[in-house]
């Protein structure tokens, strides 16, 4: 648990601004094939929201009250945050290009952040 915990807040924050100085300093951007490329874009896109989001999430469930609808916000967060971190693994895995690498690792990193999230909870 300790090395999810770790990577969940670790790994998140660095690896997305490496993968953004990554693709924004790669030329040509859109390598061959395209969709490979236009897959790995959209794991980028996609590990960034995820990032934003668990910030949005924590602001919003620390202003809720204690009680069920707090609990079931933040689960339900949880369940989405950790199947969308998925899917961004899944695109950055069949993705090609030089963001490949940092939004895998972002993406496992955001999946543990949501595990343990989900544990606290």
């Amino acid at each position: 648990m300790v090395l999810i915990g770790l990577a969940g807040y670790l790994l998140p924050i660095p690896t997305v601004v490496w993968a953004w100085v990554r693709w924004w300093n790669s030329k040509p951007r859109f390598g061959l094939p395209a969709w490979r490329s236009i897959l790995a874009f959209s794991a980028l896109i996609l590990v960034s929201t995820i990032g934003l989001s668990v910030l949005l999430v924590a602001a919003h469930a620390n202003s809720l009250p204690e009680g069920d609808a707090k609990y079931s916000f933040a689960l339900a967060s949880c369940r989405l945050g950790f199947f969308a971190s998925v899917l961004a693994l899944v695109l950055s895995l069949v993705g090609k290009g030089r963001v490949c690498l940092p939004v895998t690792l972002a993406s496992l990193g955001l999946g543990c952040l949501w595990i343990i999230a989900f544990a606290t909870y």
